[in-house]
């Protein structure tokens, strides 16, 4: 779990964005600046450097390409941004041990979206590594969808009466109506189509098992109570195409390549942790 969450955020950091936007001024820009570690601008005895201009005025005109900002509306913008800065420190905020948290985790992402981006930026795959991959992927993908209606109720008592009333001629929808305490109960319990995996899974699996036209003989409990199911339809969607999804394929062994490298690293370290059951405790299964 750890290496799984380690490497997707690694994959999707991306560098945080300016706090304030400019005010897109046309202006002619000045002219460039040869002296990089020369003083630009100085905020009480806080030197701004020419090379702090130029990295602030790149992020800014790279995030904001359409505004045609002018040197002077940057500028402005970054002398405020450190008068703000040191307004904050004389506040004593940069002590309080919540921001010198939050400052040590942006520290830690600027620094791993960096190794990330310089580690894996040139990755690429074969298109028989892609596709090999796809087929991977459609394996696993089940396409079957359901379309069914249900009624749900508090106990088991309660939904042996429906299948009851329903081996009695009932009609489902009608009995849906009138004693199903789900929130689909106004629309007769339909629940529209759906793919097993989006349902809880002893509700997936009777519906799996049903036929088409028939209603559950018994009810199926879930941690929302007794539900009495009736399957009004079942079918097999087509999968995907390989070029409508070569870039999530792609995203896919880009994360197994991550998770890989992740794996080497941690049997690199020596790590200790504090939490006994660290290697053995699984998620809670649903119910």
């Amino acid at each position: 779990m750890f290496k799984q969450t380690f490497a997707a955020m690694a994959a999707t950091l991306f560098c945080f964005g300016l706090l304030f936007g400019c005010k897109g001024e046309e202006a002619p820009k000045m002219a460039a600046v040869i002296d990089e570690s020369g003083e630009y601008a100085r905020v009480n005895d806080v030197v701004i450097s020419n090379n702090d201009f130029a990295s602030f005025a790149k992020g800014k005109r790279e995030s904001q390409p359409e505004a045609n900002l002018s040197d002077k509306a940057i500028a402005d913008e970054l002398i405020a941004t450190e008068i703000l800065r040191q307004e904050a420190i004389n506040a004593g905020i940069s002590k309080r041990p919540e921001i010198v948290e939050q400052i040590k985790l942006q520290e830690s992402n600027i620094l791993i979206n960096t190794l990330m981006t310089e580690k894996f930026a040139d990755l690429k795959f074969t298109d028989d590594e892609l596709k090999a991959e796809y087929d991977r992927l459609i394996g696993l993908n089940d396409a079957s969808e359901f379309k069914a209606r249900h009624i749900l109720l508090q106990t088991e008592d309660e939904a042996k009466v429906v299948i009851e009333e329903l081996n009695g001629g009932a009609n489902f929808e009608e009995l849906a109506k009138a004693k199903s305490q789900g929130p689909s109960a106004p629309n007769g319990g339909d629940l529209g189509w759906f793919k097993a995996e989006t349902m809880v899974p002893a509700f997936a699996e009777a519906v799996g098992k049903m036929e088409k036209g028939a209603y559950s003989t018994e009810g199926v409990n879930t941690r929302f109570g007794w539900h009495v199911i009736l399957l009004e339809d079942k079918r097999t969607t087509e999968q995907p195409a390989f070029d409508d999804v070569k870039q999530n394929v792609q995203q896919s062994l880009t994360r197994q390549t991550i998770e890989s490298y992740v794996d080497e690293l941690e049997g690199k370290a020596t790590i200790t942790r504090s939490d006994e059951t660290a290697e053995t405790a699984e998620p809670a299964a649903d119910s």
